[in-house]
């Protein structure tokens, strides 16, 4: 088991979502909350307040004093408990996304792919990252940049790979993810990169994995030869649904902007990471010390 030295911890940016996830009770006051506290300031100033808007306005005054308070939530502890098994043993957590094998499988080798679709579609000449980069609170790996190296990128872009046509279609109609918004926000603040932007796309199923779904749907089918009628209808649709070059590159390619982080924002993640470290030496100094027994002198009769 390695000695890690706590206080190189650097969150990843797919991480910085989870590690500022706030604990149930601890939250900060919303800004919906904010309005109301200031306009219920302004009465006590004026009109004075009822009993139950003196209550309202001390639960809201608790509640501002305890968000203060940086208490890590289960979301933050369970990725930590993730570093940890990493940093000290070189172990992963076989979580959801690790079983999601034909997802990942298509991102990682359609890579190459969703480069060149989104540079056809900006056209401009993007690049591939292989570094992984740091600075003294995070690290990532970002996929695209456009610029001379990777920590003077201009434009940082985190491409997503849809796995499939109606998969695409229902990510051009929702929010950009929360968990992607912080990922390249990290990564922006690493190489200093002046825009941001997470981008889906919409790429053929890599060949391999159509051989593989014929195959499939073969056994399943427990059809004779690959000639019966009923197979060749299913398999066409099934490959018409692997194949999207007949799409536009315009039709395949969904931008969504990242706004950088502010200063405040910055702050915020690299206090929360300074809060992470501190966790990470208490929890290694217990762990170690877990079912230690001092063995006694046992004198037999």
């Amino acid at each position: 088991m390695n000695n890690t030295n706590w206080d190189d911890f650097k969150c990843r940016c797919s991480g910085i979502s989870k590690i500022m996830a706030d604990k149930r009770g601890f939250a900060p006051l919303t800004e919906i909350q904010k309005v109301e506290m200031k306009d219920l300031e302004e009465k006590e100033k004026t009109k004075g307040l009822t009993g139950p808007q003196k209550d309202k306005l001390t639960s809201l005054y608790a509640k501002r004093e305890l968000s203060k308070q940086i208490v890590l939530s289960d979301t933050c502890i369970s990725y930590l408990m993730e570093v940890y098994a990493w940093e000290t043993r070189g172990m992963i957590s076989f979580g959801k996304e690790v079983w999601e094998i034909d997802q990942l499988t298509k991102g990682k080798l359609m890579e190459e792919e969703s480069i060149t679709l989104i540079s056809v579609h900006d056209d401009v000449l993007y690049f591939k990252n292989d570094e992984r980069i740091y600075n003294n609170y995070l690290s990532g790996e970002p996929d695209i940049f456009l610029g001379d190296h990777i920590m003077n990128a201009d434009v940082i872009i985190d491409a997503k790979t849809c796995f499939d046509y109606p998969g695409f279609l229902q990510k051009t109609q929702e929010e950009l993810n929360p968990v992607y918004d912080l990922q390249v926000k990290g990564y922006c603040d690493i190489t200093n990169a002046k825009e941001g932007h997470v981008a889906y796309c919409l790429v053929d199923m890599p060949e391999s994995m159509i051989g593989d779904y014929k195959r499939k749907l073969f056994y399943k089918m427990d059809v004779a030869t690959e000639d019966n009628i009923e197979f060749k209808k299913k398999w066409e649709i099934m490959e018409r649904s692997m194949r999207f070059k007949s799409i536009p590159p315009s039709q395949r390619v969904h931008k969504m902007p990242v706004q950088l982080f502010t200063e405040s924002e910055r702050q915020a993640v690299y206090d929360r990471v300074k809060v992470c470290r501190d966790w990470l030496w208490k929890f290694d100094e217990k762990y170690k010390s877990l079912n230690l027994i001092t063995k006694n002198t046992v004198t037999y009769s």
